[in-house]
């Protein structure tokens, strides 16, 4: 089970837009032809909002992240780019959203919560990611991990990790911003 961010929606929503932006802009060159000023007015508003949009869902489209998030198992996998960090569920110690430079020293009331969440596998540095980068929500992401660490039987649903090629075979659930339940 892998999880990622769609880029479908918004691709859709941005050539659908683009579209209606010719067409409006289209619309208001063929209404000052004729003559039609307040109708050639409202085109151009329209295809001037419809350009901007399309340039935001561009900007965005363009900073997607290129991380992946991967339940198997064994253990917990988070490739970004060409960089893998794998953590064995026996081994994780702390899965926390605490900011990590005051979890060590900090008493109850002072601990503060972040939308990064950081896993302390014993024995090793621990790593952080943003679960929103994956469309998770971080608190429920941060319950996902935790259940599965403590659950063997939720983790015997999972599919077993055998390579970083199984990452790019394995067929991806994508969806929008969720929270995963098993």
């Amino acid at each position: 089970m892998i999880f990622v961010r769609s880029r479908r929606p918004t691709l859709v929503l941005t050539v659908v837009t683009a579209g209606v932006t010719l067409a409006c802009g289209a619309a208001a060159v063929v209404a000052a032809i004729r003559g039609w000023g307040p109708y050639a007015v409202l085109c151009t508003i329209l295809a001037l909002f419809g350009f901007g949009f399309v340039l935001r869902a561009a900007a965005r489209l363009r900073r997607w992240p290129v991380s992946r998030l991967g339940f198997f198992r064994d253990r917990l996998v988070v490739v970004h780019r060409d960089t893998e960090l794998r953590a064995g569920w026996e081994s994780m110690a702390t899965v926390t959203l605490a900011e990590s430079n005051e979890w060590t020293a900090a008493t109850w009331p002072e601990v503060r919560l972040t939308d990064r969440l950081t896993i302390h596998v014993r024995g090793e540095r621990p790593f952080s990611l943003r679960p929103k980068s994956f469309g998770l929500d971080p608190v429920a992401c941060r319950d996902l991990i935790l259940q599965l660490r403590d659950d063997g039987v939720s983790r015997a649903r999972l599919p077993e990790f055998d390579s970083a090629l199984d990452l790019a075979r394995r067929p991806v659930a994508a969806g929008e911003l969720m929270k995963p339940r098993l």
